[in-house]
């Protein structure tokens, strides 16, 4: 068995590519098992939201309701699934690099759940006025707001602190950032092709041939490919939690300074450490 990915390290892109994928295969069960746990609720939601659009598309009054309720959904599920992932690992790197359980999990995700909800809106809100302020200063920004909600959950930061230290972090880390979202997030697009497009060619050329529209079972189950996809969207939060901890190690030496200062310190039994109560 390969030796547990170490999340406070330095590394290069390669690096980050190759660990992601080790990191999310070793953890892949308990993390799985978090995910539908915790994010079950808002991926059923999201389901059936889109159900309900792709049955009711052709109405003109359905269209902004849909529009607005599926805007709502989405943030609360995206929000939902980003600050699961993030509190995973973060309770993994608390424990030693051994995975938590979906309580513990749990008991992250209820305290920081509100506040990564209102950070998101308010950093969905300025990435969209960055794309329309010339379109780069959007991309620029969304780089930039990715680290905030890792910031928060890792080093339990409010909003304020986590937005000025992702400016301060990304000094000479942008391209690395970057680079490593766009890959990852194109692997997750290759994969959510390859899982619709069974669906598409089936229930798209029988509507190209009858005329018709979906019918309610191809509705559903479209719908239930779509979001069940989002189980994808590990790898990219993954990749961008060994980023995050990749750039703080090379920029504060934390997991360095530890080492120094464990030397001739005598280890006590860990079931005694205090933690925090969330």
């Amino acid at each position: 068995m390969s030796k547990k990915i170490e999340l406070e390290a330095s590394r290069d892109f390669g690096d980050i590519l190759n660990d992601t994928f080790v990191l999310v295969r070793q953890n892949f069960s308990p993390l799985l098992k978090a995910f539908f746990v915790i994010c079950g609720v808002f991926l059923l939601s999201s389901i059936f939201t889109s159900a309900l659009y792709n049955l009711n598309n052709q109405e003109p009054y359905f269209t902004f309701i849909y529009g607005f309720i599926s805007l709502v959904i989405s943030l609360l599920n995206g929000s939902a699934i980003h600050l699961t992932v993030l509190s995973y690992y973060a309770l993994y790197k608390e424990k030693g690099n051994n995975p938590p359980s979906v309580i513990e999990v749990w008991n992250y995700f209820k305290y920081y759940y509100f506040r990564v909800l209102m950070t998101q809106f308010l950093l969905t809100i300025g990435v969209v006025i960055g794309f329309f302020l010339c379109f780069f200063p959007g991309i620029y920004l969304a780089i930039v707001f990715s680290l905030v909600t890792p910031i928060m959950v890792m080093e339990n930061g409010n909003l304020e602190y986590s937005f000025k230290k992702a400016f301060k972090i990304i000094k000479g880390n942008w391209w690395f950032t970057f680079g490593t979202i766009l890959l990852t997030g194109l692997l997750v697009i290759v994969f959510v092709l390859a899982l619709m497009a069974p669906s598409m060619v089936i229930y798209g050329g029988s509507q190209w041939i009858s005329g018709t529209n979906l019918t309610t079972f191809g509705s559903i189950l479209q719908a239930v490919i779509l979001n069940l996809s989002n189980i994808l969207s590990i790898l990219p939060l993954s990749a961008l939690t060994l980023v995050y901890f990749s750039i703080i190690e090379e920029k504060e030496g934390n997991s360095l300074i530890k080492r120094m200062q464990s030397f001739g310190v005598k280890e006590t039994d860990s079931t005694n450490t205090l933690t925090e109560e969330y």
